[in-house]
């Protein structure tokens, strides 16, 4: 059964299985899936039957003492931190406005790594209460998803989106709205970033912040609630 193997599936770190609402959050994302992208309609009961047996398999393990632990998650006032101690350079401001902008969207649309790595600079067009994200390539599911003003200006991800996107000069359409920086002169380079440095630029800002808590890709998800099915 499909909820036995994403049972043992590798967790983000060696040597470690995946959580249990990690899991939870997979399967309901199945069945969307199966719905609004395949057409397929899952059997009857199908979904309650995968989450009973989650449910089970989570009583085993927690008689036998193992535990499994996701991702610490992103908070506010990690948001604060990380923006606080971002250099003042385009380094920065691309660090900055990809973690904030991630990390708050997230809150809507349950975003993943590989989405910001695919988008171009005509998918946040500006609105008069934000950015109007369009999240094309998706292995969730394609959407427009609104990115509000920030209360707080220091970790506010349009103004932080803006900022980027201005001083980067990215005024192509169709160029990646997240761009390589030059190794070493941290000039803007043509090509975009890999899913994979999303990640990567998640944790280099937690750890220039100094919170002693190793964030990951996973992080921005970690506290969030299942998509319905």
């Amino acid at each position: 059964m499909f909820t036995e193997w994403l049972w043992t599936q590798p967790g983000s770190k060696p040597g470690t299985c995946t959580a249990p609402s990690t899991i939870d959050r997979r399967l309901s994302g199945t069945v969307v899936s199966a719905r609004t992208e395949h057409g397929v309609t899952p059997e009857e009961g199908v979904a309650r039957l995968a989450c009973n047996r989650l449910k089970q398999l989570v009583k085993q393990m927690e008689a036998n003492g193992e535990t499994r632990v996701q991702a610490p998650p992103l908070l506010v006032e990690h948001l604060a931190r990380i923006s606080a101690a971002r250099p003042d350079n385009l380094m920065g401001l691309r660090d900055g406005a990809l973690v904030l902008t991630q990390v708050l969207m997230h809150f809507a649309v349950a975003g993943r790594e590989h989405e910001p790595a695919h988008n171009r600079v005509r998918d946040y067009a500006d609105t008069p209460g934000g950015i109007r994200a369009d999240l094309r390539v998706s292995k969730v599911r394609p959407r427009v998803v609104p990115v509000p003003y920030g209360s707080r200006s220091s970790i506010c991800p349009v103004r932080a989106c803006t900022a980027w996107r201005q001083a980067a000069g990215l005024d192509d359409p169709d160029g990646y709205a997240w761009r390589r920086l030059h190794s070493r002169w941290h000039t803007v380079m043509e090509a975009g970033l890999q899913p994979e440095s999303v990640g990567d630029v998640i944790t280099r800002a937690g750890e220039r912040a100094g919170i002693g808590i190793r964030f990951t890709g996973h992080s921005r998800v970690a506290d969030s609630p299942r998509p319905p099915a």
